[in-house]
């Protein structure tokens, strides 16, 4: 099914919608097993040494506030999105949190950035290059911008695995394949991230795999069930009444506790070498 990734267009994205993918990505901020796993590549990092982070597809800022907020960080943080409508989200709660004065949130193209090289200690790109358009144009960016013995970060899904049971196998594959096809351009490029890594000529140091499943109860992917199973109907991908059918039956199985869902994340920690 072709890919109709909602985030590679969040530039021109009508209000309510672009307003339902914040909300989503500030869900997932404080979501105890997505914390978890940014968490635990943070603590990778050469924090304590870095005078100047990048942080590439920063969305409302719920990764770089966490950042910011670390003990072992107290250097500046430059945040990238190609929303304008995400920035001034990611201003406005940085602000809130007082963070303001640590963090220049602009207006930018992964692809291109208009950035100096060798100007970062650390780069991250947190839930991106499964979005982009060319994942190898961002990762050369990437490496570009980071100084000789930095680190270049990545945190993705592998949303080939991304799946939710239903009683119905034939309308579960065809849910799971248009949930993927709205959400992910990409859903198999963390299995080809050693490679990337490699052909860029970046060094790849450490890779953590992650498995996030709900079992019985569904909070995190119930919520991203209902946040994007409606752009299914509306983009004609699966008729709205069984997309409306899959959804009660999700919410029917998180209250009877029978509700099943996951998808496998990775973070990849590489260096750029002298």
């Amino acid at each position: 099914m072709p890919s109709r990734d909602v985030f590679q267009r969040t530039d021109d994205l009508e209000p309510a919608t672009l307003a339902a993918l914040g909300e989503r990505l500030e869900f997932r901020g404080t979501d105890a097993t997505f914390s978890r796993m940014r968490e635990a590549y943070f603590d990778r990092l050469p924090l304590d040494s870095a005078g100047a982070v990048l942080d590439v597809g920063c969305g409302t800022g719920a990764e770089a506030r966490a950042l910011l907020r670390r003990p072992d960080f107290d250097g500046h943080l430059v945040a990238v999105d190609l929303s304008p409508g995400l920035i001034e989200t990611a201003r406005r709660l940085a602000s809130q949190d007082g963070l303001q004065g640590r963090v220049d949130y602009r207006v930018g193209d992964a692809h291109r950035l208009d950035l100096p090289d060798g100007a970062f200690d650390v780069v991250i790109a947190h839930t991106l290059l499964t979005h982009v358009l060319d994942p190898t144009s961002v990762l050369r960016q990437m490496a570009r911008v980071t100084r000789p013995g930095g680190t270049v970060a990545v945190f993705d899904g592998d949303y080939a695995s991304w799946t939710w049971a239903h009683p119905d196998p034939a309308l579960a594959a065809a849910m799971d394949a248009a949930l993927i096809a709205t959400v992910v351009a990409n859903p198999r490029l963390m299995r080809d991230m050693p490679r990337l890594l490699r052909d860029l000529g970046l060094r790849l140091g450490e890779a953590q795999p992650n498995l996030y499943a709900e079992v019985g109860t569904g909070r995190y992917f119930l919520g991203a069930a209902e946040s994007y199973a409606p752009l299914l109907a509306a983009g004609g991908l699966v008729p709205a009444e069984d997309v409306q059918r899959w959804l009660e039956d999700q919410r029917r199985a998180v209250a009877e506790g029978t509700f099943f869902a996951s998808c496998n994340y990775y973070a990849y920690l590489a260096e750029r070498p002298r």
